[in-house]
Order: C-alpha cells, then structure tokens, then sequence
C-alpha cells in the first residue's frame, strides 16, 4: 500500500485531536526530518530537529484516562507538558461547589509553563476531558532550553500575552456585560478560534451549555434560554450535534452595542 492510501486510512480511523499530530508526522516525514513526539509542539516549532530530538531524549509519556487530573491547583511541580493527544481542561473548583473553566488545550499545545519559570504553585486544575497522553519535560529542563533558544522564548512570551489579553477581555466582560452579552462574547471567541474570518462558522461539535455556563460564569439554563433567542433571530442554528454562528456581524453588533451602553 502506497503512502497516499495508508494515510487515507489512517486518517478515517482517528479523532480530530489525534489528526493534527498526524499531519505533522507526514509533513516531516515527507522532507526527510525526524518526527518525534514534540514535532508538532508549537513552543518548539521553529527549534532545530535535532535540538528537539534531545528534548525528547531526556522527557517522560504520560497517557491519562477519562478525567483524570494531570496536576491540581496549589501543586509544587515545575514540569511543562505538551499534548500529544485528545484534550486537557484548565479549571478551578470554588470552594462553594462552582466551576471556572478557563480554556481547552489539543495536541500541540503546552501547560504548566508559568510554574516551570517563577518556581510558583500550579494556578489551576489540569484534567483530561477523555483519553489524553502527554510528554513531561522537567521543568529545569525547559528553563535552559528558553535560556538558550531564542524561539522558544519568544514562542513562550507572545504565548503568555495573547493569554493576558483574552483574560484582560474576560475581566472587561464580567465587570461591564450582563449575562446575555457575555455568553454572545463566548459565541464569538468560540467561533474566532474556528475562523477570523466569514460571517459563518460551524462550531462541530458543539460547545456544551455547561462548558459555556462555567466560562461566562452563570448556570446552563441562562444559556439555554440565549441560545434559544439567538436561534429565533437568526443568529445561531442547531445543526444535530453541532452549532452553526449563521450571523458574525450581527452577534458581534450585539456585543459591541451592550459594551457602549
């Protein structure tokens, strides 16, 4: 079988988290690169292939089942962990029982890097919403590498300030948007991370009430009932088991409007 075939089938027999480390292993493969488990990290995409094959060398795989925590909030550990596969959630559980839920990370993706720098507690909770595996790379080990490739820390800060700046929005949100207008500006952030562009975006699958509810901080009927109403105007449409932003412009006028009021 030809390597156009084999890819073929490989493809329809893996998730979508598992598809972007296959690309990456095909594409390097094809220029005759070594691809290694961090081939696709996107901290460590512009490092030399043979500077990350001793990274790999000297790091840990970890495969994680169904909820289960990779570190918690207050932890002392330094390691970085880079996805590999599936997907891991970074939360905070209140202590009156709610969620805060903070974001997603795929494969390429890192965690743990804030705490491998200032020598810090770990800031949130790490759980893996289904089957995940992660490579650990100690945490000494990474600050010498950020010490002595230029890539990765500029990788590392314009990493850390798109974060500032969605958790600047998040704040501005909560501070100057009623319910509603903060669950739109989850719609929109949500969509925006699909595409930057067109005014049609298919969320698939699509985002759970609940996952919405703990970002924007209020309980899933709040959502439920907006989801609702922006389906009757024409905003948003269900499509089975995924959510279509019919509307871009209209969703973000929305926004834009309770933001000035």
């Amino acid at each position: 079988m030809d390597r156009t075939a084999l890819s073929g089938r490989v493809i329809r027999n893996v998730g979508r988290d598992a598809l972007v480390g296959l690309v990456g292993y095909l594409v390097m493969s094809q220029h005759g690169l070594p691809a290694g488990p961090l081939a696709t990290a996107k901290l460590l995409s512009r490092l030399e292939p043979s500077v990350r094959s001793r990274l790999e060398r000297s790091a840990f795989r970890r495969t994680l089942a169904p909820g289960e925590i990779l570190f918690s909030r207050d932890d002392v550990d330094d390691n970085v962990y880079f996805v590999l596969a599936g997907t891991l959630r970074i939360i905070i559980h209140a202590p009156n029982g709610r969620v805060v839920l903070f974001r997603d990370l795929g494969p390429g993706e890192a965690i743990g890097e804030l705490a491998a720098i200032d020598g810090g507690r770990r800031s949130a909770t790490v759980e893996a919403r289904g089957p995940a595996q992660v490579m650990r790379v100690r945490g000494q080990a990474f600050r010498d590498l950020v010490a002595r490739e230029v890539t990765v820390a500029m990788a590392l800060l314009q990493q850390s300030i798109r974060y500032v700046r969605e958790l600047t929005d998040r704040v501005y949100e909560f501070s100057s948007l009623a319910v509603a207008n903060r669950i739109q500006a989850e719609l929109l952030r949500l969509a925006r991370e699909v595409s930057a562009d067109g005014n049609s975006v298919l969320l698939s699958p699509a985002p759970r009430h609940v996952d919405i509810a703990d970002r924007v901080s209020t309980h899933r009927e709040a959502v439920t009932r907006e989801l609702g109403r922006l389906a009757r105007i024409g905003i948003v449409e269900r499509q089975g088991r995924r959510l279509r932003i019919t509307d871009m412009k209209r969703l973000s006028v929305l926004v834009d409007e309770a933001a000035n009021c």
